[in-house]
């Protein structure tokens, strides 16, 4: 039987609280409401069981209500990253089959250039119908993530997935009833999403915020009513650079996302936030391991110990289990992706024998808490987004200057991480930074553009030519 986790609630609880927004209220009745009429405007849209629609929405209630009605129709939700250009906008929308575009006045001009029709809200008809396409997902959501090749992959999610994923959450962290989950992640994340639909599964409300402001997160933890917050470790580090203090209703920050250092985190719990650190990933459904404050006070490098229902073991390259040893962490248990949409070969190479390769290094400790490494050897983490080497790579490579060019993340105080590029020129010819740096911002999301370089005459290799990453990021280091 499909579970329409917002209809439960409209009928057992229809007054609670569902929705925060600005000065706006919304009853799980009110939001109930709204789905049933945006399911209406959908299907005269051509939106049927199956459709692929795209979500081309900055946070906002909009945005919440589609995602519920989609899941009443059976249709699958395909989150689109607003930052991104509409070249990589265009590439994901046709690889995720996307039928229909939903936007609104900000993002409409976007929709306009993406050559698919859209509908845009608070609109009732659509641009054109949505499109009809044989192949579908039997996931509801398909969220994309990046991949060492530098392609964007959609990870395939099931409403199994999150169901199981706000079970194993509710156990670590308790549900109470006045529960209020501060929303400054957006809604295209993994992390945005999954904490939106907890929150329904629960029956409790969200504080959604149009973005991280700061000063609009102060104010909102300050209010008193808010008992949850999601952070990437940048956010948390501005709201300690703010004075910004945790009031006795917080019982929780999870705290995800990105590495976060441990001095971070030794740092705020000392200043009494609640710190939960977290690892997951897209393809788990967001969180897989988490910590309690406790936990991370005793071991602030440590992530904890997995959820209730997960599996998490440390495994070598034959595949044997290395406990106490560095080794790539592999994920089992309910949470785990489908696999990757229309990427047999990528969804081959990720799972073995139900579990999923990560590609992140990491160990357990004698008490099985993990210990995070590296997330993912070439990844690169700033803010909380994920850039991918080859992916800023390929763009470099694509302006007739360069001959090669090597991209990695340097540390960085406020983001964790930055993007640096060694590039090479071609014989005869001269690099201009700033060429470079217009180059990038006309095909690459802002966050994904190398804010520090370096121009030389060739990169380090090994015996076998591959470039020696490690060396390229120590030149910045001595540089």
């Amino acid at each position: 039987m499909m579970m329409d986790w917002l209809a439960e609630q409209a009928a057992h609880n229809a007054d609670g609280l569902a929705l925060r927004f600005g000065s706006d209220r919304w009853r799980y009745a009110d939001l109930d409401a709204a789905a049933s009429k945006m399911c209406a405007c959908l299907a005269a849209a051509g939106v049927v069981g199956g459709t692929h629609v795209g979500g081309l929405l900055p946070n906002c209630p909009d945005y919440l209500v589609l995602v519920h009605a989609l899941l009443r129709m059976a249709a699958v939700l395909v989150p689109l990253n607003t930052r991104l250009t509409t070249t990589e906008l265009r590439w994901q929308i046709e690889h995720a089959d996307v039928a229909l575009l939903i936007c609104n006045a900000d993002t409409a001009a976007i929709a306009c250039a993406l050559e698919c029709p859209w509908l845009e809200l608070p609109g009732t008809e659509a641009s054109a119908p949505a499109r009809q396409s044989e192949t579908h997902s039997n996931a509801q959501f398909l969220v994309f993530t990046s991949g060492t090749s530098g392609r964007p992959k959609a990870v395939q999610l099931t409403r199994s997935n999150i169901l199981a994923g706000a079970q194993a959450s509710a156990a670590r962290l308790g549900v109470q009833a006045h529960d209020c989950w501060l929303l400054c992640m957006p809604l295209y994340h993994v992390g945005g999403l999954a904490a939106a639909l907890r929150s329904c599964i629960y029956g409790t409300a969200i504080d959604l915020q149009a973005g991280f402001d700061v000063n609009m997160v102060c104010s909102a933890i300050a209010a008193g009513h808010i008992t949850i917050v999601s952070l990437v470790p940048t956010m948390l580090q501005r709201l300690l650079a703010a004075g910004a203090a945790p009031p006795p209703s917080l019982r929780c920050v999870l705290l995800g996302g990105a590495a976060a250092p441990p001095e971070l985190v030794h740092r705020a719990l000392a200043l009494g936030w609640p710190i939960f650190p977290t690892y997951g990933l897209t393809e788990t459904a967001a969180q897989a391991v988490t910590a309690t404050p406790a936990e991370a006070l005793a071991k602030p490098s440590s992530v904890g110990r997995p959820l209730d229902g997960i599996r998490v073991e440390v495994l070598g390259s034959g595949g044997q289990q290395l406990p106490g040893e560095v080794g790539e962490i592999a994920v089992a248990g309910p949470t785990v992706m489908q696999g990757y949409y229309k990427d047999v070969a990528a969804s081959a190479a990720a799972m073995r024998d139900g579990k999923l390769l990560t590609g992140d290094l990491g160990y357990l400790d004698d008490a099985g808490d993990l210990f995070v490494v590296q997330r993912r050897s070439d990844l690169i983490v700033s803010g909380g987004e994920n850039v991918y080497p080859a992916e800023v790579e390929a763009v470099l490579l694509g302006h007739p200057a360069v001959a090669e060019c090597c991209v990695v993340g340097l540390p960085d105080a406020e983001w964790g991480q930055r993007v640096g590029a060694v590039v090479v020129a071609n014989a005869g010819m001269e690099l201009d930074v700033v060429e470079l740096e217009r180059a990038c911002r006309a095909q690459l999301a802002g966050y994904k553009v190398p804010r520090t370089w370096q121009i030389t005459g060739g990169l380090p290799r090994n015996s076998a030519g591959k470039v020696q990453r490690e060396e390229v990021r120590g030149r910045f280091t001595v540089a």
